[in-house]
């Protein structure tokens, strides 16, 4: 359910989505959880409605969507295949910056063919203290060097590529000189075709199975008119623009993992066994239900509301994001996990798909921005230390 009041355009986005997970994500999802295969015609799928475009503004082909329709869209396609998602949020949020604050030739280059469909892109994430995959949380991001033909990528690699192989684009953020401190960050949009890179290793996660979250090692040169903003200010732009799409639709997108396993359930608890039972006999299943029901709603709510204010320009720091993020991961984990219980050795033996969702929603507590440091950011700005 939807208690938030939608405007006519969010609840024809969220209609456009609900068809396009039905018809193009749910036919698929299976398959991609079994065969570890990239969705790309999942997500082709959503070309021609111009979703790619969501959050590209009208001006340029886009449809121009805020941030409450952004979760709307997300939410739905989640319910069907979280792996597909997962590959389009990605899009979404590798596409905000450059979609927010482009220059003239990015506007033609780039965004106008993220509107069209033209351009897959996603976040070049995650970095490595040591050899392998040996990652840690706020540590201090590789360097580049600038050369006269731009930025040069030597053997740079990122850990965690949601879309890796796959993308024609990449968003990264790095610094500019390896004497540069850590907070004074560059963004760079690095088009695949025209750069050498590798990935490392196959993708084997315990879900989101088709996104292929793969260590990518990137060499070559990017041209300084693919820096997005000015050298070294990327973090003021990533506060103020980036960080409500980023946690929104992370939240977004795991409780549609959450909400999707729950309308299953409610569907297939009510059908009758040959002996004329169904689980919503029992009184520990009722109960489980309607506490699972509420669980969903007080998330959404949260997630909603953050989103609302941030359309009207209401939210000063991302507190309210944040928690948002949190309480859809939880919430996803929580309601799989019951759901697990609830059918038993049907949801176990994998008859139903609840096995599916219960391990996609793992995900959500350690992956992109990690419950565990989302808290300390949240206590941070609950508790800021005074400056001496």
């Amino acid at each position: 359910m939807t208690y938030f009041p939608l405007s006519k355009e969010q609840q024809e986005l969220k209609d456009i989505a609900v068809q396009l997970a039905a018809d193009e994500l749910a036919p698929r999802a299976a398959e991609t959880d079994k065969t570890r295969v990239f969705p790309r015609a999942s997500l082709d799928g959503l070309k021609a409605s111009g979703l790619w475009g969501l959050r590209v503004s009208k001006e340029h082909g886009g449809l121009g969507a805020d941030l409450l329709s952004t979760c709307l869209v997300v939410e739905e396609l989640a319910k069907k295949c979280a792996s597909t998602a997962m590959c389009y949020k990605m899009h979404v949020e590798a596409a905000e910056l450059i979609s927010r604050m482009p220059s003239d030739y990015q506007v033609e280059h780039f965004v106008k063919k993220i509107a069209t469909g033209e351009i897959l892109c996603t976040v070049a994430g995650g970095e490595t203290s040591g050899k392998g995959d040996n990652w840690v949380p706020g540590m201090v991001l590789s360097s580049v060097e600038k050369g006269d033909d731009g930025y040069i990528l030597d053997n740079l690699r990122k850990s965690y590529v949601t879309s890796a192989g796959q993308a024609s684009h990449y968003f990264m953020l790095c610094r500019v000189g390896a004497e540069t401190k850590g907070h004074k960050l560059s963004a760079l949009f690095i088009e695949a075709d025209k750069i050498e890179w590798e990935t490392l290793e196959d993708w084997n996660g315990l879900g989101m199975r088709g996104n292929n979250s793969m260590p990518i090692r990137f060499n070559g040169v990017v041209p300084e008119e693919n820096r997005i903003g000015d050298e070294g200010a990327a973090l003021k732009y990533l506060g103020a623009i980036m960080m409500p799409v980023v946690a929104l639709t992370y939240g977004a997108a795991y409780l549609g993992v959450a909400s999707g396993a729950y309308e299953l359930a409610m569907e297939e608890a009510s059908k009758l066994h040959p002996s004329g039972a169904k689980r919503l006999d029992s009184p520990i299943n009722q109960r489980r239900m309607a506490e699972l029901s509420a669980k969903i709603e007080a998330a959404r709510a949260l997630l909603h509301v953050a989103a609302a204010a941030g359309d009207a320009g209401q939210v000063a720091a991302p507190l309210p994001y944040l928690q948002a993020k949190v309480s859809c991961s939880e919430v996803a984990v929580l309601v799989t996990q019951e759901l697990m219980t609830m059918f038993g050795g049907t949801a176990f033996a994998g008859r139903l798909p609840f096995e599916r969702y219960f391990r996609d929603a793992r995900a959500g507590m350690i992956m992109g921005l990690a419950n565990d440091d989302a808290y300390q950011t949240i206590y941070s700005m609950l508790f800021p230390e005074k400056k001496k």
